[in-house]
């Protein structure tokens, strides 16, 4: 393959991932005008946000499938134009069920791009995962433009619907790189030679990163969802200094990949502990930002970093890895069930915290401790346990 083509469908992909950071959180960062438009109040407007969830839920059990039988080019197609349908009508719609049915393409499109990005990018970098670990760099770049997008809106009191747009322009430009690109069809994969066919069995392991990957998830997309809020209406920050703050929350996530690429690439500490320190990180972070009640913004900024940088800098990547690694025979059913249980994360936790938001939002907000303190149970067992597992294998040696 020349270089050529390999640069440009890494520059689709990365495209469409700097659009799936605005995804994430445009609903959120604009749900005011959006209750509006709707004619809904707070919890039904957070609703619609679960249906990106629901997409996803509905995509990934058959689209891993579905990317080694269709063309890639196909499914790229597809997700553009899904994404397409989201971005484009999404401030035009005028009724909720419109969001809700616009907000699940969103998912299913995910879940397109997804079942296409990761193969495709091991495969052009001939089996390192450096490639994969730019997508959660392009995700936080879109995640840190939006903020800057939206505060510019309000400034000169413009619509805010052209900040939907604007992602609309980055699809268009990716599909027209795309249309000029020929792709290879299928899957080019490296097998191993075994002396017999594994067998996936249910253990503990598996149960406790089935569980990581709906829990991290949950306290990625509870943070990026009611931060903004929280800290203008419960601590009295003005509307640009909370929009900034998820600014900051994506320049932490992307220090973090780069120190995570760095530690994993070199082999500095194993990946269990790294795991670990980071989701320790993270707890910390939170405690700091919620327990300590300083409205100074520049050390809740830093603090919010730091949580970026913990939480959203590679720590769901780590954990897929891990399950992976567990099962080496099923890296695909392995990675969809980690990412199916994260799917669930992003339907409920929009329905149960919306409940609650509307009165009890600081309450939201200090539920991510509890989440926080899973995390680190969850992942501080495992590597204690794989510890406990490799001194009992020495001592039988």
């Amino acid at each position: 393959m020349n270089k050529a083509l390999a640069i440009r469908m890494q520059a689709i992909v990365y495209l469409m991932y700097v659009v799936q950071g605005f995804a994430l959180i445009i609903l959120a960062q604009t749900m005011s005008a959006l209750t509006t438009i709707w004619h809904t109040d707070l919890a039904g407007a957070t609703a619609v946000v679960s249906a990106i969830g629901l997409g996803k839920l509905i995509a990934y059990p058959f689209l891993g499938e579905l990317a080694d039988r269709w063309q890639r080019k196909t499914l790229l197609l597809l997700a553009i134009l899904a994404y397409g349908l989201f971005f484009i009508c999404v401030p035009i719609s005028t009724h909720i069920w419109q969001g809700l049915i616009l907000t699940s393409f969103a998912g299913i499109a995910n879940a397109m791009l997804d079942a296409v990005a990761y193969p495709l990018l091991l495969m052009l970098h001939h089996g390192r995962s450096s490639g994969n670990v730019l997508i959660k760099a392009m995700i936080s770049l879109g995640e840190g433009i939006l903020p800057i997008i939206i505060i510019n809106l309000n400034h000169y009191q413009l619509w805010f619907g052209w900040v939907f747009w604007v992602a609309a322009v980055i699809l268009a430009v990716a599909l027209v790189v795309l249309l000029g690109t020929n792709m290879p069809n299928s899957t080019v994969a490296v097998t191993e030679r075994v002396t017999r066919a594994p067998r996936w069995q249910w253990d503990i392991v598996q149960v406790t990163f089935l569980t990581y990957g709906f829990t991290a998830m949950w306290l990625m997309i509870h943070f990026t969802q009611w931060v903004t809020r929280y800290f203008q209406l419960v601590r009295g920050f003005s509307a640009s200094n909370a929009h900034l703050l998820m600014t900051c929350y994506s320049v932490g996530s992307l220090l973090g990949v780069g120190i995570v690429f760095v530690l994993t690439g070199r082999k500095l500490i194993p990946e269990k502990w790294l795991l670990v320190l980071l989701n320790s990180m993270a707890l910390v972070s939170l405690l700091l930002l919620l327990i300590v009640q300083t409205n100074a913004v520049v050390l809740v900024g830093l603090a919010t970093g730091l949580f970026g940088m913990s939480a959203a800098g590679g720590a769901l990547q780590l954990g897929v890895a891990q399950l992976i690694a567990h099962n080496p025979g099923f890296n695909g059913r392995a990675t969809g069930w980690y990412f199916f249980a994260g799917s669930f994360a992003v339907l409920l936790m929009p329905i149960i915290t919306g409940q609650f938001a509307t009165q009890h939002l600081a309450q939201v907000m200090q539920s991510l401790l509890v989440v926080s303190v899973i995390n680190v149970i969850l992942v501080g067992t495992h590597a204690m346990r794989v510890v406990d597992r490799n001194r009992t294998e020495i001592g039988e040696k």
